[in-house]
């Protein structure tokens, strides 16, 4: 009985701590994630708004002729070059610019362009946002609004090759909003799941899976004492009839 009740006890202790674990596994990537995503924000920020001041100021009579009449001209080349050495430099997934009309939002330049003119968005094209999270059209819209001097969205954005988030900044002339410098920043090379050499996918599917078998061991060893008990209570039953 005394030894039954040691390995109820242990089995108990180690349920709750695989438990714990488990929980730890599963919400401190998701805490992680958060933390990144602002760091990755802020930082995109810090480099956004020097692009943005840079490009107000050397290139708004370009960019509003651009506006105006798009083409593939020598000017539009030579933005969509500077914005892919941007790109570059600071190692996002892709960097252009976008502007709102009376028709709505449309893109001018595209770092693409220089790689691949073909998959690049041509200027004067329809921005949708069937790809992006609802968040990124609330930022533009603050931005063109006059409520918001820049910001990212706090959620991952997910895509065929992974997930990644939305960072803007208006690019500003005689205190306008000219157009707004936008920059998606890829989430895949952020490893959200390891904290030095723990994986905290691993430590919740072990801690999770142990639990299952403590829980088991338990109601095993539960249904085995009642069993026992019932045997013994028929043995004394017996026994008192005899003895009668």
């Amino acid at each position: 009985m005394m030894k039954s009740k040691n390995l109820t006890l242990i089995l108990v202790g180690i349920l709750l701590f695989s438990l714990l674990l488990t929980v730890i596994g599963i919400t401190l990537p998701i805490s992680r994630k958060s933390d990144k995503i602002q760091e990755a924000g802020n930082q995109s920020m810090l480099a956004g708004d020097a692009i943005a001041i840079a490009m107000g100021h050397y290139s708004a009579t370009s960019l509003r002729l651009l506006q105006e009449y798009p083409s593939d001209s020598a000017a539009y080349r030579s933005l969509c070059g500077l914005l892919e050495n941007i790109r570059e430099h600071y190692g996002f997934q892709d960097v252009y610019t976008v502007t709102r009309n009376n028709m709505g939002y449309f893109y001018v330049l595209d770092a693409r362009y220089v790689q691949s003119p073909n998959e690049a968005h041509p200027i004067g094209s329809s921005f949708s946002f069937d790809a992006y999270h609802k968040q990124v059209k609330q930022l533009l819209d603050d931005i063109y609004d006059g409520n918001s001097a820049g910001g990212f969205v706090q959620k991952a954005i997910p895509s065929e090759d992974g997930s990644f988030i939305v960072a803007a900044v208006p690019v500003m002339a005689e205190d306008k909003v000219l157009t707004v410098l936008c920059m998606d920043i890829s989430l895949n090379d952020i490893q959200f799941h390891k904290l030095w050499f723990i994986n905290f996918h691993y430590v919740s599917w072990i801690c999770g899976t142990l639990a299952v078998l403590s829980a088991a061991a338990l109601f095993y060893l539960h249904g085995h004492g009642r069993k026992k008990k019932q045997i013994q209570k028929g043995v004394d039953v017996t026994v008192e009839e005899e003895e009668i």
